[in-house]
């Protein structure tokens, strides 16, 4: 192991993001469009109006290109969107590393609801990631779960 530094400091995109041409819109529109013209059949007009705003957030959301996030990995925990994640709320981590396509830092969380915290290494050493976070969490594999892979399938 080389010197490893007090601090790791980096910038990346908050999320993956996939360029999503007017194919992509026109199969949400339609998707939309046949869950509302089933609602409407079925006579549930509240699944209507609630389809109709879900096709709009996930137009707007897919359309929208992720923002630069500041990351650091400190001897407290990792700072992450302004929130530190102590150590102890961390059971293990996993460097995904498959250049040019994943590039990725993956933390288990010790939570229910969202087990998973997914963190984009942009132009950080992967190695020296892994090195610094050794010295206060295990290294396990963690795979990728079956929305977060749909997620990419779909483009999202």
């Amino acid at each position: 192991m080389g010197n490893i530094p007090a601090k790791i400091k980096w910038r990346a995109p908050e999320h993956e993001y996939h360029e999503k041409g007017p194919e992509w819109f026109w199969v949400l529109g339609i998707i939309t469009l046949a869950m509302i013209l089933a609602a409407v059949i079925l006579s549930n007009f509240l699944f209507a109006v609630l389809a109709a705003l879900s096709g709009f957030c996930i137009a707007l959301y897919g359309a929208r290109r992720p923002r630069a996030v500041e990351f650091e990995l400190t001897p407290r925990g990792i700072m992450t969107w302004g929130k530190i994640h102590d150590y102890d709320s961390i059971s293990h981590f996993w460097i995904e590393y498959d250049p040019p396509h994943k590039k990725e830092l993956i933390l288990e969380i010790k939570k229910k609801m969202a087990p998973h915290l997914v963190i984009m290494l942009g132009d950080a050493d992967p190695e020296l990631v892994r090195e610094y976070l050794i010295q206060y969490l295990r290294e396990k594999k963690i795979t990728e779960s079956f929305a977060a892979s749909m997620a990419r399938l779909l483009k999202f």
